[in-house]
């Protein structure tokens, strides 16, 4: 996930001289406590409308790979169709166990034909699948589910696909062997999915080069809160439970999803011009937090006038009554860890995953490879909002000291790396020696066009040279490929 590998007490202390990341949790730490998977176990769910059928074998062969061809993450993501919208029905009870249901509607396009078609979801017990209203066969191979419809989709034909499933998600191990996915601290449930955790729990496409649009019913014993990305929609109530809806219209990648249930309260922070402001805390622990993101109206006005409008109608924060060690950018409702939220560090880690809003949710990489295009980006803007904020802050001199060190290479970290120092570090000092070599104006204007030109899309590290290029009047492709690729690391200009 974002963020970087660090002793949770020493990133604390030397944060007045680095910068904060998304991710920053201890790597001798354990991960957050889990309880064992039971596979039998389930919650209720909407009844199935008809069953499908586990095969053995395909009356065709898949007509797509399985994943999109990252290197890093080769069965993340799935070929043959491009994803529109995630409609999620969860049926949880937090205080029962870690079991849940879900009624997960899949939109789509297909871009070949479909004979058969690959989903990411591991573990959970399929009920269910259906293609346009009709019941489809499947198998399972891994972490893929391999989806037969009664009919092959045309290409260019948009379809649904719907599937019932239950069970406790498996928490998976990513990058760093840390547990993401289907999490769970004390009082509260909650997902964490960078990398390569979203399809623990959800049927899905899971890679960033295939954002949707999400939409969530959240169905919780009443008392419990249930929150999710985007704005809260409706609350219904009846039978002693209550259903929590929320729907988040802008493209999301799958690993930005999530939703946490607990005894949480949603702190209405009111708005900073279009922008709703709310933040979703412990219930234990809201009198210590009301006041810890009072900030992030300023923010909002300093970092939209510095990258361009705020890409969503939502931006709040949510906090986990637990010692994660690190916070995640999910789209419009970054989450903290409570360590984070009550640190004297907080102030910074909440202007990186604001940032990320714009560099990361809004402009995502197409493969991860290009990290560096959120960790970087975050990082130096870290750096932006105390040169605007705190007077006598010298920028020049911060890089300085970040650039003492030395780096490594940068633009393949691959897969073990992608949360590593260096993306973070090397990634602000990239951005830094490339405002020092075109100049404030254009500089500025580059960071403007690159969140508008690619504003809910994927891009790659060959996208921003073209933009930065085009955009200052100059190549400067020689000057970041150094700073990405060259080791050792250049000079700063």
């Amino acid at each position: 996930m974002n963020g970087r590998r660090a002793q949770a007490a020493a990133f604390i202390a030397i944060f007045a001289a680095v910068a904060a990341c998304s991710r920053s949790a201890p790597s001798t730490a354990a991960p957050p406590a889990t309880k064992a998977p039971d596979a039998e176990a389930t919650t209720e769910a909407r009844a199935p409308t008809t069953a499908a059928q586990t095969t053995t074998s395909l009356a065709a062969p898949p007509a797509d790979p399985a994943g999109v061809g990252d290197p890093y993450f080769a069965q993340l993501g799935n070929g043959g169709y491009d994803i529109a919208r995630y409609d999620v029905a969860i049926s949880a009870d937090p205080a029962a166990g870690p079991n849940i249901a879900v009624h997960d509607v899949i939109t789509a396009t297909a871009t070949a034909r479909l004979a058969s078609f690959h989903v990411d979801l591991a573990g959970m017990e399929i009920t269910a699948i259906t293609v346009d209203g009709a019941s489809a066969t499947f198998q399972r191979d891994g972490d893929e589910v391999i989806v037969t419809p009664q009919r092959a989709v045309d290409p260019g034909a948009r379809f649904v696909t719907l599937f019932d499933y239950a069970g406790s998600p498996r928490p998976l191990p990513d990058a760093e062997l840390t547990n993401v996915g289907w999490l769970h601290s004390v009082g509260a449930t909650f997902v964490v999915s960078e990398p390569n955790g979203a399809h623990s729990w959800l049927a899905s496409s899971d890679h960033p080069s295939d954002k949707a649009a999400f939409g969530y019913r959240i169905d919780v014993p009443d008392g419990v809160t249930a929150v999710a990305n985007g704005r809260l929609i409706a609350t219904d109530t009846a039978n002693g439970r209550t259903t929590w809806v929320w729907d988040e219209p802008d493209p999301m990648a799958t690993y930005l999803a999530t939703v946490a249930i607990g005894s949480f309260s949603i702190i209405d922070g009111g708005t900073e011009g279009a922008v709703h402001i709310r933040n979703v805390v412990p219930t234990a622990l809201e009198p210590q937090l009301r006041a810890t993101f009072g900030r992030t109206g300023e923010m909002l006005r300093v970092l939209a006038d510095l990258f361009g409008p705020y890409p969503f109608g939502e931006y709040g924060a949510l906090v986990i009554d637990a010692r994660l060690g690190y916070a995640l950018e999910t789209q419009t409702l970054s989450l903290f860890d409570r360590q984070i939220a009550l640190s004297s560090a907080t102030e910074e880690f909440q202007v990186h995953e604001l940032a990320h809003q714009w560099f990361g949710d809004s402009v995502t990489p197409k493969s991860w490879r290009d990290i560096w295009l959120n960790e970087g980006f975050a990082t130096y803007a870290e750096s932006l909002w105390r040169e605007r904020t705190e007077p006598g802050f010298d920028v020049d001199a911060a890089m300085r000291r970040l650039a003492a060190h030395a780096y490594p290479p940068i633009g393949n970290p691959g897969a073990a790396n992608l949360f590593d120092m260096n993306v973070y570090d090397r990634g602000a000092l990239t951005l830094h020696a490339l405002r020092r070599t075109v100049g404030d104006d254009a500089f500025f204007r580059i960071l403007r066009a690159w969140t508008s030109e690619f504003a809910h899309a994927n891009a790659s590290t060959d996208d921003f040279v073209r933009i930065a290029s085009r955009v200052s009047g100059r190549d400067v492709s020689a000057l970041l490929d150094a700073w990405l690729n060259a080791n050792p690391m250049p000079s700063l200009p």
